[in-house]
């Protein structure tokens, strides 16, 4: 495990050319490499399976946390407004981290091929961030995944098929049946998956929970009390944080106003924006961007 862990971080160090986030050659894989710890922000957490090579992650949903450090994973089936910090990071060293996309249909056919038994169990588990420990077996594959990054040839037809690997890996474990109910149709998880799906790509429209819950077949408490359970909000309070956070973004990113971040993300008054934006990040739009812009710090992206 040491000799594997060690190879590990030295395969991520190798593809990170510099401080940040770097998109790896294979299509939804980056490689992170960070020197200093950071302090906790609040982020847009994409869908993903994070193993760790080195140094620390938190992540707080809720009220709950979530502290990943090396040879662990974290693996979140849904798209999260999460708030994170690196715990553990130094110039000697540095935080190392390889993520992958989820993407819901690889995670789908792999799971096709696992039996689903313990559903009944795997339905109760109602959360979706998931801590654990790698396997030598995703190690190993996280290690030739690596690999592969230095042969960008290699990477766009064999990176996939090691991706796949990986996923079994993660399915096969102690998470694998809870994490499996988000792509098994007609799961509890795979309608609530369903319903953020739609709340994440229509931002600018007002949250209807009872065509939600039409749609995922449930009464309007039971999918209330599954969509809290699963993301530790409300539907409303989903779709604020992540508007607000897209709103950052556009004028940190984009350089858009703040004005008109507020009109992309579904907002039609100013003022109610800037409340919003203030109470969540504690500073106007306009500070907080130039805040971020001043100091320049890519720790955000991740």
């Amino acid at each position: 495990m040491k000799d594997l862990r060690s190879r590990f971080a030295k395969i991520i160090d190798l593809a990170s050319p510099g401080e940040g986030l770097h998109e790896a050659p294979v299509p939804g894989t980056h490689c992170i490499k960070f020197f200093q710890p950071d302090r906790r922000v609040k982020r847009h957490w994409r869908a993903s399976l994070s193993i760790v090579a080195q140094g620390g992650k938190e992540i707080i949903l809720g009220r709950e946390v979530y502290r990943c450090d090396a040879a662990h994973y974290i693996a979140t089936p849904l798209d999260l407004p999460v708030t994170s910090r690196l715990f553990s990071a130094t110039p000697e060293r540095p935080f190392l981290c390889l993520k992958i996309d989820l993407d819901s249909l690889a995670l789908s056919e792999v799971a096709a091929q696992l039996e689903m038994g313990h559903a009944g169990e795997a339905e109760n588990r109602l959360h979706a961030v998931f801590i654990g420990k790698a396997s030598d077996q995703m190690l190993d594959a996280a290690i030739r995944l690596g690999n592969i990054f230095q042969s960008p040839a290699d990477a766009l037809v064999l990176g996939p098929l090691v991706i796949k690997e990986i996923f079994y890996h993660l399915l096969k474990g102690a998470d694998g049946p809870a994490i499996r109910q988000f792509v098994r149709s007609g799961s509890k998880m795979h309608k609530i998956s369903q319903a953020i799906y739609s709340l994440r790509s229509e931002l600018d429209n007002d949250v209807d929970v009872a065509a939600l819950a039409k749609a995922a077949n449930m009464s309007r408490s039971a999918f209330f009390k599954h969509f809290k359970a699963v993301a530790a909000m409300s539907p409303i309070q989903y779709q604020k944080r992540l508007r607000l956070l897209e709103a950052r973004r556009l004028m940190t990113d984009d350089g858009e106003s703040a004005e008109s971040s507020a009109f992309k993300v579904g907002y039609n008054s100013a003022s109610q924006f800037s409340r919003e934006y203030s109470r969540m990040f504690g500073n106007s739009p306009l500070r907080d961007a130039m805040k971020i812009k001043k100091t320049d710090n890519p720790i955000h992206q991740f």
